[in-house]
């Protein structure tokens, strides 16, 4: 592969990660004005994100399957196209089953993105490839970044969230064109290896302890990460009393430090090590979030900077991950993903349930315990390893 198309690929990547940011970060601004405006409960609002994850699960387990058989840059356009019906239909919907329905198609892109862009950088950028995950990682960060700059000012322009879904369309459609159009060597059929699958293998991977540790600790941290994201600015301005504008304003700080945490990581993590990172940066989160959340009202800010502690959490994860030597490495990232989908799918749904019953302060408190049990899993795995 020659240096141009190799930064062509890359660039596609790092494009499949801004679109996935910009997409899976609508949802947050957008809920509290939703289920305002269809009369919603937290719950409900819960099992929406709820469908949007199963959407993701069921995404990045198929998708590593999909890129094993016919080929990564497949995976990339069926994700461009369940984006566009996706989006289409959840801003036509006007009952539960609908937004169910078409937010599942959402979480099927945003996964089969996050999956295919990792897989490909990480079997381009064999070397350093904790660095160029983190950079990939940090394009996610930007288009969180925007996306509720870009809601917060349609808001104050009084557009309805029904139309800014639509308005996604013109980010949605010419990356996907772009997809179409991006030669990835190595991948058609009659170049890509035709092993068959060793299912065997893949389960004898899968239930090792050190694997199923990892498969725990991106269930944990995906739960805590889209947890805070979609409750955080409801959180902000019924327990905190902050304004709907900064509240959203305070939604792209979290994830400008995100991108910057990402941005810095891949410049230390493969040097002081991926399990250290992890330690660090998972202990500065549940700091940051017991804070944010129990403190008063002046360190809610607290919760922001737990973006910057999240950063590199993912992307570090899965570089140890993408390092199991298999001929199946995209199903094997896959499963691990999936893991992730279902953190998605259980951490802001449970925080609803529990805004409802206890209230908001007690139903994000859950993203601490989240955090607790990423730091105990890292400090086992960094004891075997010892």
């Amino acid at each position: 592969m020659n240096k141009s198309n190799k930064w062509t690929i890359t660039v596609g990547c790092f494009m499949s990660y801004f679109l996935f940011g910009f997409i899976d970060n609508m949802k947050g601004p957008i809920l509290p004005m939703l289920l305002s405006d269809m009369n919603y409960s937290y719950s409900f609002g819960g099992t929406i994100v709820f469908s949007e994850y199963t959407g993701f699960f069921i995404s990045t387990f198929l998708a590593g399957l999909i890129a094993d058989l016919l080929g990564k840059k497949s995976t990339l356009i069926i994700a461009g196209i369940c984006l566009i019906l996706g989006v289409t239909g959840y801003a036509a919907s006007s009952n539960l089953i609908l937004f169910i329905g078409f937010i599942f198609f959402i979480g099927l892109g945003a996964g089969s993105l996050e999956l295919s862009g990792s897989n490909i950088v990480s079997g381009i950028h064999k070397e350093k490839k904790g660095r160029y995950l983190n950079l990939l990682n940090a394009f996610y960060g930007i288009g969180s970044i925007i996306v509720p700059i870009l809601i917060s000012i349609l808001f104050n322009l009084k557009t309805s969230w029904r139309t800014i879904y639509r308005y996604s369309l013109f980010v949605i459609i010419p990356i996907t064109l772009y997809f179409i159009i991006m030669k990835l060597p190595g991948d058609t059929p009659k170049t890509r290896r035709t092993d068959k699958f060793n299912y065997k293998e893949i389960l004898r991977l899968s239930l090792k302890t050190d694997i199923l540790f990892m498969y725990f600790i991106i269930f944990s941290y995906v739960a805590t990460e889209i947890g805070m994201a979609t409750w955080l600015v409801e959180f902000l301005q019924k327990a905190k009393n902050v304004s709907s504008t900064a509240s959203s304003l305070y939604l792209s700080i979290y994830f400008a430090g995100m991108t910057a945490g990402r941005l810095l990581g891949s410049l230390f993590v493969d040097k002081i090590g991926y399990l250290k990172s992890l330690l660090i940066f998972s202990s500065m989160a549940l700091f940051c979030t017991v804070i944010g959340i129990f403190g008063p009202s002046e360190t809610a800010i607290m919760l922001v900077l737990t973006g910057f502690c999240f950063s590199i959490i993912f992307p570090t994860s899965t570089a140890i991950v993408s390092e199991i030597p298999s001929k199946h490495s995209g199903t094997m990232l896959g499963i691990f993903f999936a893991f992730g989908g279902l953190g998605g799918m259980f951490g802001p749904w449970l925080i609803g349930v529990v805004n409802d019953l206890y209230g908001l302060q007690m139903g994000m408190s859950l993203n601490s315990i989240f955090c607790i049990f990423i730091i105990a899993l890292v400090i086992v795995l960094m004891k075997k390893i010892c």
